[in-house]
């Protein structure tokens, strides 16, 4: 099975910063430091923790939610 990714944002494909939007570490507010096609990136505004989120992620997120398998 191919999985194609869906570039529209809402409920089924949020940024990532929506689903982690405080870091895991201080607490501060997580903001998408920049987008590829394969990746996207987190960097905590006060400390500069960075949470990178590989595209497949998001794929096989969609999928589970979906209740289909991989």
């Amino acid at each position: 099975m191919v999985l194609r990714a869906v570039k529209r944002k809402g409920p089924q494909n949020p940024d990532p910063c929506e689903v982690l939007d405080t870091c895991p570490l201080c607490g501060g507010k997580m903001e998408e430091v920049y987008s590829r096609p394969h990746q996207k990136v987190c960097a905590c505004a006060d400390c500069q923790t960075t949470i990178s989120i590989p595209e497949v992620a998001w794929d096989i997120a969609r999928v589970k939610r979906k209740g289909g398998s991989r």
